[in-house]
């Protein structure tokens, strides 16, 4: 279920799959002359970044080895499950030498628990989207980010895949001057926030003036 999901979320950023392997998928995209490659990889088992790296070229079709871009611009995505999200704490040194290892692939551990695979059943990507977008769900994570929900996979996902653009939601903003003004009047200064708005190259003097004017009456 996971890998599905994130080779959906590689499909919808342009990336083909070019070769499968029982644990492995090799993907490719092209973006004019730009070339990336993305490997996902099942991690049943922590492992020496060495062995992962071996593991990999191992595993890689002949046509990714050929390309002089294939170990310096490629995403390893590396799918690890905990029986629980609290396992992370006594895995965490291990999953950062993995990931900080700067020999051949970008590395990233996406780990995830038991219980969030059976919260994203049946699940796709445009779906995971719409979880990574909902800011009632954002503040339940907030409050437990350790509680296993479609919350707090999607939110690891997209922190870890760095390819991964978050769904923009235009309509859903406030326009800074509307929030700008509702600050001002809070804070009780809308006379002079109206009078800095009407501040141009040749009446600063002027409003200068005026400020100081107001002022002086007022002590």
């Amino acid at each position: 279920m996971i890998k599905k999901l994130i080779d959906e979320a590689l499909s919808a950023h342009g990336f083909v799959n070019k070769h499968e392997r029982d644990t492995t998928s090799f993907y490719f995209r092209e973006y004019g002359s730009a070339i990336r490659f993305a490997v996902v990889h099942n991690l049943d088992e922590l492992i020496a970044p060495d062995e992962l790296n071996n593991r990999i070229n191992h595993l890689a079709p002949e046509e990714f080895l050929r390309n002089p871009s294939f170990k310096k611009n490629c995403d390893l995505i590396c799918i690890h499950r905990l029986d629980v999200l609290a396992e992370f704490k006594e895995q965490e040194e291990e999953i950062f030498a993995i990931e900080e290892d700067p020999h051949f692939y970008k590395k990233y551990v996406l780990y995830y628990s038991t219980a969030e695979e059976s919260a994203l059943t049946d699940f796709t990507y445009d779906e995971l989207e719409s979880v990574i977008s909902d800011k009632k769900k954002f503040l339940n994570y907030k409050e437990n980010p350790l509680a296993p929900t479609q919350y707090s996979f999607a939110a690891k996902t997209f922190i870890k895949l760095p390819f991964l653009e978050l769904p923009s939601h235009q309509d859903n903003l406030t326009p800074l001057r509307l929030q700008a003004a509702e600050v001002v009047a809070e804070a009780g200064l809308t006379e002079m926030y109206s009078t800095i708005q009407r501040v141009t190259h040749k009446n600063t003097d002027d409003i200068i003036r005026e400020m100081i004017s107001n002022e002086l009456e007022n002590i």
